[in-house]
């Protein structure tokens, strides 16, 4: 199948080609100034460095015109599925903006990757196995993205405006403004999104008396806005000091409607109906705040780094849904089967980081070592209402109070060492000490953590040649659980499924092993091995004599993963780059409690290409086309089916490459739909979801600028020049 789809779309491609018009005159102007642009579409899309691949986002046809969450769909080593980012093959990742984490989880680091416009990016890392610099947060790796500076003496502007239509129309405009005079960066953008989307869910249960099927029609809306300023100053060629602030507000509301027939298997008829009906409005607001020094003490490459960090959070959470039972004639079976019920949740969250970071080198290795200490202090309070002739009753069983704590000291050092022309060693060493407290009000019960642990990092790299490099690495991994894990409050949908948190959730631990082969960056082959301890995740628990559906994360996963990569970079012509990335991999999961299936194993695949076609001689009409495949396998202890996906783009540039036109199509055939198997006391349960991801969507980006004077590209300190990138 894979060959069928190689040859469908090189065909696309070359009759895309033939049918463009050569009738672009040449360029006869010599350009004596090299612009910026210029410079950065010269760049490989991908580029292989010794410890992460670098995905050059400003590169990238599909990026463009979309959001961070859009980017990171295109990024090679990526897969977001349902809004969910993971590392192919692997799990979940600490996120950074600019080397430095976003204070954010789950579903609130997707809203905010969404206000993150991908034209903003320059560049994204994927680091596998992060150096002990790092913190060891992160269950299999960390994903670095690195946003756009001005350049020096110019400012420069963007404005733009993004439309896109789903099921419904989502629209967003914002801009960016960036100056760089003499000793001074300044930077700033701001973003304002609203529209709606169309997910649709269904959940099948097989409970031995009767089969629930449920299919929950959902219309969720967004509305949100982001801002963002940065500030730097030279003070001399020693010391630079700054600060960026970061401000968030997101209004989504979510309108739900659920439909269950509950079936009898004998008969195979509707026994009765249930009609639950659902409003989930929530208020957010952020303030991320980041203060930092960097002091270059000599000319030899030592330099101190200092930086403190402040996040503050605030999430205000209202639902309200009415449940209601029917005969299969839609007649009430009677007055108690119609319940009315209100929730209301408030979450802040406050966090203090210090870190101090040195780099060291000597006549005869590079040495890197540093501190970090932080501080969090959460604040969690949650009440459920019945409604009674419009009356809200408190049921205080169901209401909780939650105030959680996490101090976090860290230590590292690393030591890189150039044993020969053609070999080079790292090694480091972070300790880690983790105390937290969380105290249900409500419950009266405090819950006491405090633990020690060590995460060493290896790597060791061999290139004989030009041509061709060999490596080997190692390093161990923490993955902390959110705050919304660990609060014990629980937050009802319906009378029959309710969400809550665990206190005694513990982290979960990985050792991470791979090997990786590079032959001119064209082909690059890695060989990789995991093995995780206390894994968790949301668990779903079956009730069969209540039929209530319990979703609580519990520590119950254990597993090996063996697995290879293959990465395929391809230049057939000029006008022509495809990129071919196949994953395969092998796991074995085993349950560390009995309400799980105990044991699964199996083989996993998936497969991307992706053709980057340019239609004319200037290079100002690019068109792109991209097709996902992935098998049917096991994730963990559940089984997924197989879902494919069909994208394609095409980029219009103009007025000097300063208009950029895109549009953008995904998941063209309407393919990406997995369906999840599991299996709750000895109870089966099938989810197949599509969240409207076959979507059409036009943007518009216009920049503009002017350079103060003309500058040198020779630079006595390229240090400086690596840091504004």
């Amino acid at each position: 199948m894979i060959k069928i789809i190689i040859f469908l779309l090189f065909t696309i491609s070359f009759f895309s080609y033939a049918q463009v018009k050569e009738n672009d005159s040449i360029n006869k102007i010599v350009e004596t100034q090299i612009q910026e642009v210029e410079i950065l579409a010269k760049k490989k899309l991908i580029e292989r460095k010794v410890d992460r691949l670098v995905f050059n986002v400003e590169n990238s046809i599909s990026a463009t015109g979309g959001d961070a969450l859009d980017a990171l769909k295109v990024t090679p080593g990526l897969k977001v599925q349902n809004d969910q980012i993971s590392m192919i093959g692997k799990g979940n990742m600490l996120v950074l903006i600019n080397d430095r984490p976003t204070q954010l989880t789950g579903d609130d680091l997707i809203s905010y990757l969404k206000t993150l416009k991908s034209d903003e990016i320059k560049k994204i890392e994927v680091i596998t196995n992060p150096p002990s610099k790092y913190t060891a947060e992160g269950n299999s790796g960390v994903l670095n993205i690195i946003t756009k500076n001005a350049k020096k003496n110019t400012w420069n502007s963007t404005i733009r405006s993004v439309y896109q239509q789903a099921t419904y129309a989502t629209g967003s405009i914002g801009g960016n403004f960036n100056l760089q005079k003499n000793k001074l960066t300044f930077s700033s953008s701001i973003n304002y999104l609203n529209g709606s989307n169309a997910p649709v869910e269904t959940n099948n249960t097989f409970y031995p008396n009767i089969t629930w099927q449920e299919v929950n029609n959902r219309r969720d809306y967004s509305n949100s806005l982001s801002t963002r300023l940065g500030l730097d100053y030279r003070f001399s060629d020693k010391i630079t000091t700054g600060f960026t602030y970061g401000y968030f507000n997101s209004k989504p509301l979510i309108k739900d409607f659920t439909k269950s027939n509950l079936i009898n298997p004998v008969t195979n008829k509707t026994d009765s109906l249930i009609y639950n009906k659902g409003r989930n409005s929530n208020v957010r607001n952020s303030n991320i705040i980041n203060y930092h020094i960097i002091y270059d003490i000599d000319t030899i490459g030592r330099k101190l780094s200092i930086d403190f960090d402040y996040f503050n959070f605030d999430l205000s959470r209202n639902r309200n849904f009415t449940t209601e039972r029917l005969n299969p004639d839609l007649s009430p079976i009677d007055s108690g089967y119609f319940t009315q019920n209100r929730n209301y949740g408030d979450q802040n969250i406050n966090n203090f980081s210090l870190n101090l970071d040195m780099e060291h080198p000597t006549k005869w290795m590079i040495f890197n070592y540093g501190f970090r200490f932080s501080h969090t202090k959460t604040n969690n309070d949650f009440d459920f209402y019945d409604v009674i002739n419009n009356s809200e009753i408190l049921d205080e069983s169901q209401s909780n109070s939650f105030i959680y704590k996490e101090n976090t000291q860290s230590y590292y050092f690393s030591a890189n060492k150039s044993i020969s022309d053609k070999w080079e060693a790292k090694a480091g060493l972070r300790l880690e000490n983790t105390k937290t407290e969380g105290f249900s009000k409500t419950l009266n019960q405090t819950t006491a953590i405090n633990y020690t642990k060590l995460f060493p990092t290896f790597y060791l790299s061999y290139n004989p040649n030009e041509n061709n490099a060999f490596s080997i690495n190692y390093g161990r991994r923490i993955n902390r659980p959110s705050y919304n894990y660990l609060n014990p409050f629980r937050w009802v949908s319906s009378p029959y499924s309710y969400t809550e948190g665990n206190p005694f959730l513990k982290p979960s631990f990985i050792n991470n092993l791979e090997l990786e082969y590079s032959y001119k960056d064209n082909i690059i082959t890695n060989l990789y091995y995991s093995d995780l301890k206390d894994g968790f995740e949301q668990l779903t628990i079956v009730d069969a004599t209540t039929n209530i559906q319990q979703v609580v994360p519990e520590n119950f996963i254990k597993g090996k993963t063996y697995g290879i990569t293959q990465t395929l970079i391809y230049k057939p012509a000029d006008w022509l780059n495809t990129n071919f990335v196949a994953d395969v991999y092998y796991c074995s999961t085993k349950s560390q409690i009995p309400v799980t299936l105990q044991f699964l194993k199996g083989w996993n695949g998936e497969f991307n290409l992706s053709n980057d076609i340019t239609l004319n001689k200037k290079k100002t009409i690019l068109f792109n086309v991209a097709y996902r495949l992935i098998t049917k396998g096991v994730d963990n202890l559940d089984y997924n089916s197989f879902s494919n996906q069909l994208d394609a783009s095409l980029k219009l540039l103009a007025f000097n490459k300063k208009l950029i036109v895109n549009l953008y199509a995904n998941d063209i055939l309407s393919s990406s739909r997995t369906t999840y198997t599991t299996y709750s006391n000895g109870i089966k349960n099938t989810f197949r979801n599509y969240y409207d991801e076959r979507y059409f969507r036009l943007s518009l980006s216009y920049s503009f600028g002017k350079t103060f004077k003309k500058e040198s590209y020779q630079n006595k300190n390229n240090e400086e020049l690596e840091r504004t990138e």
